[in-house]
């Protein structure tokens, strides 16, 4: 039963590369939604900044242009974040189940060493 157990362990240390290398991608789709939102907060906080601007020269010179500018980039970085969200979620998934099949992995390994 020698080979049986040297598949099995081979196995359980494939299951384990996988669920090691789901979660780096889970954790690299985490950063990119938290480097997404970051990028948000400075878009918003630089409008911010612009509103507060009390200069009427600095206002009339910026006008509806950097408005305009920045609605569309807010909106494109939105549908960056929807879609880094989506990736998070499926890594997620995909990292949960990886989690699932190591587990049930280790479980056959402990079982045939007990056995």
């Amino acid at each position: 039963m020698g080979g049986a157990d040297d598949r099995l362990k081979r196995l359980a240390e494939v299951g384990t590369i996988l669920r090691d290398a789901a979660l780096a991608r889970l954790r690299a789709a985490a950063q990119e939604c938290r480097r997404i939102e970051a990028e948000i907060a400075a878009l918003d906080a630089e409008r911010r900044a612009f509103d507060d601007e009390t200069d009427p020269a600095v206002r009339a010179l910026m006008g509806d242009s950097r408005e305009r500018w920045y609605l569309r980039r807010r909106a494109a970085l939105n549908g960056a974040l929807a879609r880094a969200r989506v990736e998070e979620a499926m890594q997620m998934k995909q990292a949960a189940r990886a989690f699932g099949r190591d587990d049930a992995l280790g479980r056959l390994m402990r079982r045939a060493e007990d056995g």
